[in-house]
């Protein structure tokens, strides 16, 4: 049965009238307290269908201060974001969201809402169209990931830097940052790396940690477990302990190392000099993430930077074009990361001849 927009508000008992169920299990259902409230998986998709047939748009500003006479109402975003990752990441997302904000002519709220890694089921019956208009999840971990896979909501949901059939995302090519990595290495002729990764992994770190150890058994680097950290922690301590555990205690020691999360940095670099070990001159290393602590260090260190404000600027327009114009279908983009060459890593020879001929 096709049954046509309507053109005025739609209310929550009409879409009852239609499908012939109570209000209240309407309501429920729009406010995604179906499952908690044992409500069957099929009528709430009779719900949801008939909610985005009627063209059902949910009061959320009733929840919020009335808008000024005349303006127009806003969309409403929100931002999930792992706890794990609340430092210049986070930041760099809103300087990109703030640029794409300024530009348009559409009103925008944008509402954090922090996550515990692993933990992003608790928040399930917030992420619906009474509270948003529209998700942007960030940091998810292949739990987080399963969860949302397994449930059904009526709003856009958009990943980042996580890739999925069902929603739509915007990342970074991770198994290719990898790959680039031990292509640089193996340019600069070494033949035996390490590779310092974190605990808590999530998709985009096991697959660029993949692409590099793949790609340095193709470019004939030799990446022995002896010379594989794994850090409690992304900070300074973690990174410390980690490089004299896994490294120091070697007589053998690689000539390159990739530092999977730039919080671990400082810490390698102080146990690094602490046990005579010379960067560059000794051990080449880079690091992925920038920040502009690396600009600081001593020596300075060469990052694979992750495009954040780019990622930010795709995501948020991505929502916006998905909300504006009704849009269902998932919907992606992958964007490609670049070196910023420092002391502690020198770029691919070729490149470096050329600059000095300038």
């Amino acid at each position: 049965m096709n049954i046509k927009k309507e053109t005025a508000t739609v209310q929550i008992r009409q879409i009852a009238e239609r499908l012939q169920l109570s209000p209240g299990t309407v309501s429920i259902v729009l406010n995604g307290r179906g499952d908690s409230m044992r409500i069957s998986k099929a009528t709430q998709q009779r719900v949801q269908a008939m909610a985005k047939e009627m063209n059902y748009q949910p009061n959320m500003n009733a929840r919020r201060l009335r808008q000024a006479a005349g303006e127009k109402a806003s969309y409403i975003i929100a931002v999930y974001w792992c706890n794990d990752f609340l430092d210049e990441l986070l930041g760099k997302f809103f300087q990109g969201a703030y640029l794409v904000t300024k530009n348009s002519k559409l009103n925008v709220e944008i509402v954090v809402q922090p996550y515990e890694f692993n933990e992003l089921k608790k928040y399930r019956e917030n992420m619906n169209s009474n509270r948003y208009n529209g998700v942007i999840i960030g940091g998810a971990s292949e739990d987080d990931l399963s969860f949302m896979e397994a449930m059904d909501f009526n709003i856009p949901i958009i990943l980042m830097n996580r890739q999925s059939n069902k929603f739509s995302w915007v990342s970074i090519s991770d198994y290719e940052s990898g790959r680039k990595c031990a292509k640089l290495f193996a340019a600069r002729g070494h033949k035996k790396a390490g590779i310092l990764n974190k605990k808590n992994k999530g998709r985009g770190s096991r697959l660029r940690e993949l692409g590099f150890t793949e790609a340095c058994e193709e470019f004939g680097i030799e990446v022995g477990t002896e010379w594989t950290g794994v850090a409690e922690k992304r900070n300074f301590e973690s990174g410390y302990q980690e490089i004299k555990k896994f490294f120091m205690a070697q007589k053998d020691t690689p000539t390159a190392l990739f530092v999977m999360d730039n919080g671990l940095i400082g810490g390698v670099l102080m146990a690094l000099k602490e046990n005579n070990i010379r960067v560059p001159e000794d051990m080449e290393i880079i690091v992925s993430g920038d920040d502009e602590a690396l600009e600081y260090t001593t020596p300075t260190v060469t990052s694979l930077r992750m495009p954040m404000l780019d990622m930010a600027k795709s995501a948020l327009e991505m929502m916006l074009t998905m909300i504006e114009n009704n849009i269902s279908i998932p919907m992606n983009r992958i964007l490609v990361p670049d070196f910023i060459i420092r002391q502690s890593c020198g770029d691919f020879p070729e490149l470096e001849d050329s600059v000095k001929k300038r």
